[in-house]
């Protein structure tokens, strides 16, 4: 029994010892491995610092007007061109506006109306922000739906101050639709060594011995202004002038009468424009010729041995056709409209179209500006002539009587029929 315990104590000592030995061989191989390497730790890099940028405010583009006019505001070397300028260039340092000036011709393929009614339908981006129109293309343009009415967008205070025709010249069917700015009219320039007064009347030119140059040339679709002023003095009072027999058979007359004592410059043959017959007055070889108010105030300076005078008539009244003009405003933005408004005002303001309108040799078409002139003869004249001025009458639109007026005054003056032979040919073609 002993034995049998002590075999069994032997026994479980062996297996102590094994399991130490066993323990202690881990350990020592443990040891002896080689160590695991660390994993190596990642060092952030920096980030670089970024310089601090202030947001600018973007500068917005400055506005921009664009302005059509005609040929002759946009001469370089004139003075009248340079006023304009500085005046522009005022209201664009004022407003910080950019002021685009485009030249072109005044009428005709090409011309103002012509771009405008082109542009319209096939590129409406190209038309411009104002414009500056003829008297007689204003109702075509605002009939097409151009033209923007002036009521809401500039004050009335100018229309008040501009003359009558001027006012009638500004309307459209009951709107206000353009600014008038400048007129002309043509009148007589006479030698006072010929004739001691204007003269007034036919009667007087047929005793006076004295040439008349007036133009009678040109179109056969469109009247001399001369042709014009002396038919309407021969309307009888409260008649239709549209297609008058009366009117004519007494223009017709008068002509004949005038070229049988060889009173009608020839030279008046070869135009249908004052400029012509003016130049034959300048150079002495008539001693009475039709011009114009713009031409006189030109070349005033040339003429100081001629005098002035309206056209002579058949009943003696003075009758001044005016040709002129206007300011009209296109865009249809509001905030361009608004600064087209403050420009039109700055170029219509009593004092810059008084400065502007001498230096253009044209007269203005506001009674407080032509007040800033100096006072002369002429401008008295004029003064008198703008009161009084009448527009165009509509029954000058028709081709078909312009033409066969035309063609029986021509052959009155050149002496192929009689007045009365004229006369009947006339009227059949009516």
């Amino acid at each position: 029994m002993k034995s049998s315990l002590a075999h069994r104590a032997i026994f479980s000592m062996r297996q102590v010892f094994s399991i130490v030995i066993m323990i202690s061989a881990a350990l020592l191989f443990a040891a002896c491995a080689p160590a695991a390497t660390p994993e190596a730790t990642q060092t952030p890099s920096p980030i670089p610092s970024l310089p601090l940028v202030t947001p600018q405010p973007v500068t917005p583009e400055p506005a921009t007007l664009t302005i059509w006019l005609p040929d002759w505001m946009v001469q370089e070397e004139s003075e009248s061109y340079a006023l304009l300028q500085t005046r522009i260039l005022a209201f664009e340092e004022k407003r910080d506006v950019q002021v685009s000036v485009v030249a072109k011709l005044p009428r005709g393929p090409g011309g103002l109306l012509d771009w405008l009614q082109k542009a319209q339908p096939v590129a409406p981006s190209l038309l411009p922000d104002i414009i500056a129109l003829p008297f007689q293309d204003v109702a075509t343009a605002a009939q097409a739906d151009l033209l923007q009415p002036l009521t809401p967008i500039l004050s009335n205070n100018i229309l008040g101050d501009l003359y009558p025709f001027a006012q009638e010249a500004s309307m459209v069917d009951g709107e206000w639709m353009s600014l008038p700015f400048v007129v002309d009219f043509e009148h007589l320039a006479f030698l006072p060594a010929a004739l001691s007064d204007p003269p007034a009347t036919w009667e007087v030119i047929l005793s006076s011995n004295a040439a008349y140059a007036f133009p009678y040339g040109g179109s056969e679709s469109s009247w001399t202004d001369a042709i014009l002023l002396h038919y309407l003095s021969a309307v009888p009072k409260g008649e239709d002038p549209a297609r008058n027999r009366e009117a004519l058979r007494s223009l017709l007359a008068f002509y004949e009468a005038a070229f049988q004592q060889g009173l009608i410059d020839k030279a008046g043959a070869q135009t249908n424009n004052p400029k012509d017959t003016w130049e034959r007055a300048l150079q002495g070889a008539t001693p009475m010729a039709e011009t114009t108010a713009s031409l006189w105030l030109a070349q005033q300076g040339e003429a100081t041995f001629l005098r002035f005078g309206p056209t002579p008539t058949q009943d003696g009244q003075g009758r001044y056709l005016m040709h002129g003009w206007a300011y009209a405003i296109i865009t249809a933005d509001e905030k361009k409209q608004a600064l087209a408004s403050e420009l039109l005002s700055s170029l219509m303001a009593t004092e810059t179209l008084a400065d502007w309108s001498y230096q253009a040799h044209m007269l203005p078409a506001r009674r407080t500006s032509l007040m800033q002139w100096p006072t002369n003869d002429f401008h008295r004249f004029a003064s008198e002539a703008l009161e009084q001025g009448v527009l165009l009458p509509p029954f000058a639109q028709d081709k078909e009587m312009a033409r066969v007026v035309h063609q029986a005054v021509v052959a009155v003056l050149s002496g192929q029929l009689s007045a009365e032979e004229a006369w009947n040919q006339a009227v059949l073609g009516w």
